[in-house]
This record gives structure tokens, C-alpha cells and sequence, in this order.
């Protein structure tokens, strides 16, 4: 029963560092759960980064009509046309809008959580401690009692 009560304080904190310090050392761990959560849910990760990658090439198609309409507007002219403005680029729009905060909002859900079964492990622990010190008691009273009486009886 002592091993008991012993496991269950060492698992509760355990998990109660584990969620006080998921930010920093168990980022990956909760990122991880987190992401099969949301897989689970049916929002995969390639379903944004594909829904993004067809925002950058539209994004990218009406700059390159952009450009186009400023070679027409500086045909007759010298001006020189920053075609850097123009270039593709990644925006990663919906996975840094939509997927990223959902996967913080999980692993604040899921550090909440082991808060509160570490609460509870913890008062299991506490509850397995207090009857193996009330047994204990019992045992050590029911000695002290018999060696009592067989003095008085001698």
C-alpha cells in the first residue's frame, strides 16, 4: 500500500510539472497530441498547407496581371518596373490563421486537463496515505494494547 500512495504522489507531480512546463520542454509532446487530435476531427495539416498553396498561386496569377498592366502603363516610358513586388511567395494564410491557433487551443485544453487529473491522482494518493497511516496506527495500538496487557497479567 505504501508503494501505492508513493507511485501515485510521484505520478501526480510528474504530470502536474508536465503541464505547468508544456510551453517550453513538452512543447512536442502536446504539438503531437494535439495534431492527432485534430487529424482525428478530420482537419489534416496537407488540407490547409493544399487550400494554401492555391491562395499563393491565385495570389501570384493576379500579380502577375498586375505586372502585366504596369509593362502596358510603362511601355512608353523609362521607368523601371520592381518585378521583386511580383514574385511568388509562401503565405501559409489559413495554417497560420486557422490550424496553428486550433493546435494552441488543444494544447491549452489538454495542459488544463492534466492540471486536473494530477489534482485527482493527487487526492487518491492522499486518500491510499491517510488509510495505510490509519491501518498502521491501528496495528501499532492494537501491539502496544496486547504487550499492556500481558504485563498486567504477569
Amino acid at each position: 500500500m505504501k508503494i501505492i500512495y508513493i507511485f501515485l504522489y510521484s505520478l501526480s507531480g510528474l504530470m502536474f510539472l508536465t503541464a505547468l512546463l508544456g510551453s517550453s520542454l513538452t512543447e512536442p509532446l502536446f504539438n503531437g497530441v494535439s495534431q492527432r487530435t485534430m487529424e482525428a476531427a478530420g482537419f489534416k495539416k496537407s488540407y490547409f498547407q493544399t487550400a494554401d498553396d492555391k491562395i499563393d498561386d491565385l495570389v501570384y496569377k493576379s500579380k502577375q496581371i498586375e505586372l502585366q498592366i504596369e509593362k502596358i502603363k510603362n511601355f512608353f516610358s523609362q521607368d523601371k518596373i520592381d518585378e521583386s513586388k511580383y514574385i511568388k511567395e509562401k503565405t501559409f494564410l489559413l495554417e497560420k490563421t486557422f490550424y496553428n491557433p486550433l493546435i494552441a487551443m488543444f494544447n491549452t485544453a489538454f495542459r488544463i486537463c492534466l492540471v486536473f487529473l494530477s489534482f485527482l491522482i493527487l487526492s487518491f494518493a492522499v486518500i491510499f496515505h491517510l488509510v495505510y497511516r490509519g491501518s498502521e496506527l491501528r496495528n501499532r495500538v492494537r501491539k502496544l494494547e496486547e504487550k499492556i496487557l500481558t504485563k498486567n497479567y504477569v
